[in-house]
C-alpha cells in the first residue's frame, strides 16, 4: 500500500497577550486573517503581581501553507488494484465472445449478453460500500450513474470514481440559507459524550481569536446538572461572558451566542420532551444536533430519529479523527432530512472544526 506523503512541518508561533482582543490583533498582524489557532491556555501572574495583575493568555497559531498538499494513504488502493486485475483478466478472456455477437442483436441484448459472458460491469458500487456507504445508498448512487452514463462502464476505475464523486455531490443536502450570517442564538443538543461543549469551545476560538467577534455563552442545566466547568474556564480565557441562568433574551451587543445543555439519552423520550420545552423557552434560535460520527451507522440514524422531536436545523459530526471511513457521512446525508453544517476532529481545543462540504468529505473518502 502506498505510504502517505509527508507535508513539511508548519511553524507554530506563540503569542502572549493581555486579553483575547490583544491576541486577535497580534495574530492578524503577524499571520493574517487565515491563521489557524492550535492551542489556548491561561498564564497566571507570577509572585505578588497576581494580586493586581490579570492573568495573560498564550495562543499558539500558524499560517497554513496554501501550496502544501496532503496526500493521505489510500485505504482503497488494494481494492482498486484487485478490481483492475480482475477486469483485465475478464476482458482478455471474453473479448472474443463479445466481438462474435450477431449483428442483429439489439443494444440492450448486446449489453445483457456481454454481462452474462463475463465482461465487467460497473465496479464503483463495491468501492462505495467499502468506503462506508450502506448498500441502499450505494445503490442510489449507482442508479444515477446508470441513468446518466448507461450500463457500460468507462475503461478505468478512476473514471468511475470521478463520475461517482459527481453523483454524490449532486445528492448533497445544502444548508437552507447558504451564506447567511450565523449571528444569533445557537443551541447545541445531542447524546452525552457527543462533543457538544467541545464544539462550542472550538466555535468560540474561531470567532474570538480569528474573527474578533463578540460572543456570549449560557451553560444551563437540563433534566440533569450541567457539569461542564471547562467551558466556563475557556470562556474566561477568551474574555467571553458565561452565565449559568437564562435571563430571557440574548444581549444585543453579542454577535454570537451559545447555549450549552447537558447530553440527553436518546432512548429516553421523556427527557427529550423536557429538552424540547427548554429550547422553546429560549425563543428564536438555531438548533444543532451533535453526533459522534465514529458510531456505527444504524446507531447514528436511530439517534437522529429520536432527536427529530426537536426543532433541529442541522447536524454537527464529531470524533472524525476516530473514523477512517468518511464515506459513512453520506449515510447521514442521504438517510435523514438534515444538512450537515460542521465536521469536527479530535477533542482538543481548538482542533479541527470545519464547514461540511461534499468536496471535503470526498477528498478523505477517495484519496488521490
Amino acid at each position: 500500500m502506498k505510504a502517505p506523503t509527508q507535508n513539511p512541518p508548519v511553524q507554530v508561533i506563540p503569542f502572549i497577550a493581555e486579553s483575547a482582543p490583544d491576541a486577535v490583533a497580534q495574530i492578524r498582524a503577524k499571520l493574517g486573517p487565515d491563521a489557524v489557532v492550535v492551542n489556548v491556555r491561561q498564564l497566571p501572574a507570577d509572585g505578588l503581581a497576581k494580586l493586581w495583575k490579570s492573568p495573560r493568555i498564550e495562543v499558539l497559531a500558524y499560517k497554513p501553507d496554501a501550496t502544501a498538499a496532503t496526500t493521505p494513504a489510500d485505504p482503497l488502493s488494494e481494492l482498486k488494484q484487485e478490481l483492475a486485475a480482475i477486469r483485465q483478466q475478464l476482458a482478455t478472456a471474453n473479448a472474443g465472445a463479445v466481438a462474435d455477437s450477431p449483428k442483429g442483436l439489439t443494444q440492450a441484448t448486446r449489453k445483457s449478453g456481454a454481462r452474462s459472458a463475463g465482461v465487467p460491469s460497473w465496479r464503483v458500487g463495491e468501492v462505495l460500500e467499502s468506503s462506508g456507504l450502506m448498500p441502499i445508498h450505494a445503490q442510489r448512487v449507482m442508479e444515477r450513474l446508470l441513468s446518466a452514463h448507461g450500463d457500460i462502464p468507462p475503461e478505468s476505475l478512476a473514471e468511475e470514481l470521478v463520475m461517482a464523486r459527481s453523483a454524490l455531490t449532486g445528492l448533497w443536502r445544502h444548508l437552507p440559507e447558504p451564506g447567511k450570517s450565523d449571528r444569533g442564538l445557537h443551541v447545541l443538543v445531542g447524546p452525552p459524550g457527543a462533543g457538544k461543549t467541545t464544539c462550542i469551545c472550538k466555535w468560540l476560538a474561531q470567532a474570538r481569536l480569528i474573527e474578533g467577534r463578540a460572543a456570549h455563552v449560557w451553560r444551563l442545566d437540563g433534566s440533569t446538572a450541567n457539569t461542564a466547568e471547562a467551558l466556563s474556564v475557556y470562556c474566561e480565557i477568551l474574555g467571553v461572558p458565561a452565565e449559568r441562568t437564562w435571563a430571557g433574551s440574548a444581549p444585543e451587543d453579542a454577535d454570537l451566542c451559545f447555549v450549552d445543555l447537558p447530553g440527553v439519552d436518546w432512548r429516553n423520550s421523556s427527557a427529550i420532551h423536557d429538552l424540547k420545552k427548554i429550547i422553546e423557552s429560549l425563543g428564536a434560535s438555531r438548533v444543532h444536533l451533535v453526533l459522534n460520527a465514529a458510531y456505527e451507522v444504524p446507531l447514528l440514524l436511530a439517534q437522529v430519529r429520536a432527536f427529530a422531536a426537536l426543532p433541529v436545523d442541522d447536524l454537527i459530526l464529531t470524533h472524525l479523527d476516530e473514523e477512517p471511513r468518511w464515506g459513512k457521512i453520506w449515510n447521514v446525508v442521504l438517510g435523514t432530512n438534515y444538512p450537515v453544517r460542521f465536521l469536527s476532529s479530535a477533542q482538543n481545543v481548538p482542533g479541527d472544526f470545519l464547514p461540511a462540504t461534499p468536496e471535503r468529505i470526498l477528498t478523505r473518502q477517495f484519496p488521490a
